[in-house]
């Protein structure tokens, strides 16, 4: 009895770090607020074996029309949160972030990636009036990430 009471703890608490763990982030504000919700927004969560290819445990996604978010407010937690990052790529038109693709530091040997990405600066795009932010975690490297997204 005991040790199912303890066991049944452990799989609720490790059960849901992979959601939290970007809560430690700024931008964990985002993807845990009303935005997803929203008619106008497209939020994914994927975790598990449809990510094992990838080799991620984590991948959240959310796409939102810019008139939905404050930009600036978005663009300050994604400077907070990679101000120490391992690796980052990123391009500004103008004042603003257009695009960033970031590695920040691992949580023990988990690591973290982070993209983002302001369609309403290209007028080439089709959706010029969205942006978008993901998050994606696991063992992959970004080279790995960089070829299996390429493709």
């Amino acid at each position: 009895m005991k040790h199912s009471l303890i066991l049944m703890l452990c799989l609720l608490c490790f059960g849901s770090l992979p959601l939290s763990a970007q809560k430690d982030l700024q931008i964990g504000k985002f993807f845990d607020s009303s935005y997803g919700k929203r008619k106008d927004a497209t939020e994914t969560l994927i975790k598990g074996k449809q990510l094992k290819p990838y080799k991620l445990s984590l991948f959240r996604s959310l796409t939102l029309p810019v008139h939905a978010v404050n930009i600036a407010e978005l663009e300050k937690a994604i400077k907070t949160d990679t101000k120490e990052a391992i690796d980052k790529e990123a391009g500004s038109k103008g004042a603003r972030l257009y695009y960033g693709f970031y590695q920040l530091r691992p949580i023990d040997k988990t690591r973290r990636y982070l993209f983002f990405r302001n369609n309403s600066l290209n007028s080439t795009t089709s959706r010029q009036n969205t942006l978008t932010l993901i998050y994606m975690q696991g063992s992959a490297t970004l080279d790995e990430l960089k070829s299996k997204f390429a493709k």
